[in-house]
């Protein structure tokens, strides 16, 4: 597991790292157990879906509750397929929204696609 220090990992997630995903400003971590190095917090997917995540270093992030905040379509949907994935580990938080969430997946593919495309300006600028 490539959690180094839950509480940097807890406080870049509470500070909007992911918000570009999901409702920004929804992370909210609300258990910091240092003795038994557990975190938990709660985030809302841009489908309209809460959802509890647990975190540990040994057994990564997991989804250990969700609510649909909606009847629309996508919120039903988004929230079956969330818990199709209820208490399984992850490596990463981004493995586990994408995985869960198709509009976190088309977001965090368009970022990284500015990423590379920025990137490539700055090579091609410094020829």
């Amino acid at each position: 597991m490539p959690i180094r220090h839950l509480s940097d990992e807890l406080d870049a997630i509470a500070n909007g790292a992911f918000d570009y995903g999901i409702v920004p400003g929804s992370a909210t971590v609300f258990i910091r157990d240092k003795i038994q190095n557990l975190g938990r917090f709660d985030l809302t997917l841009l489908e309209g879906v809460l959802v509890v995540i647990d975190v540990t270093p040994s057994q990564g992030y997991m989804v250990t509750s969700c609510s649909a905040l909606s009847s629309a379509g996508l919120s039903v949907s988004t929230a079956r397929t969330v818990q199709s994935h209820m208490n399984a580990p992850f490596d990463s938080l981004e493995s586990l929204l994408l995985s869960i969430s198709p509009v976190f997946c088309q977001r965090f593919q368009q970022c990284l696609f500015q990423k590379l495309q920025g990137h490539n300006l700055n090579l091609h600028a410094n020829k």
